[in-house]
């Protein structure tokens, strides 16, 4: 009866290893490619300050373009963006940067109104505004989305930007779904 109970256990045993083993794997399999890095800029935030590039660097940067007065998903996105803000609070590494794409409405002034209004108290998510054909160079050549037509026919992408400046990957920024994968990178990279 003892050599029942000795090969119970070792069949136990060898099963569980064996789903460690399969957990691990799938664990260390998941990573982000680098897709390219972002360009060159020089835009200014909702506080008349010069952002650029460098500014991505040593942070993590979830980045959407948006505007404003948007009829459509815009608000959407800014809340789901400021659900991502309120969630990393005490991360400094996580930093947010919307885009606008109606730089004729969206002069510093509505940038400064429109975050406060998203209770934005610190430099963790900035508002930036420029003229049109950088935003428009920057958003199709820099971030490889559609910029004809705007600011209607915008994009609704949450873009993931690593530490080193490098684009890793596209969010839907209307999906809670997409939100949920977008925490699991921000968290894979940090």
């Amino acid at each position: 009866m003892n050599k029942y109970i000795y090969f119970g256990i070792t069949i136990i045993l060898f099963l569980a290893l064996g789903a460690n083993w399969v957990i691990e794997k799938a664990k260390s399999s998941y990573s982000l490619s680098t897709i390219k890095a972002v360009p060159q800029f020089s835009f200014f935030n909702q506080d008349g300050e010069l952002v650029t590039e460098n500014n991505l660097k040593g942070k993590i940067s979830i980045i959407d373009f948006m505007f404003t007065n948007c009829p459509g998903p815009c608000p959407i996105m800014s809340n789901n963006m400021s659900e991502l803000y309120k969630d990393y609070k005490k991360v400094n590494q996580v930093q947010f940067i919307s885009i606008t794409v109606d730089p004729d409405n969206d002069n510093i002034l509505k940038l400064k109104k429109y975050a406060n209004s998203y209770n934005v108290t610190d430099q963790r998510w900035q508002f930036l505004t420029s003229d049109i054909n950088k935003i428009r160079d920057l958003k199709q050549n820099g971030f490889m989305l559609y910029a004809g037509e705007l600011p209607q026919a915008h994009a609704i992408k949450f873009i993931l930007v690593d530490q080193d400046g490098y684009i890793r990957k596209y969010y839907d920024g209307t999906d809670k779904a997409s939100m949920a994968v977008l925490r699991k990178d921000i968290n894979l990279l940090l």
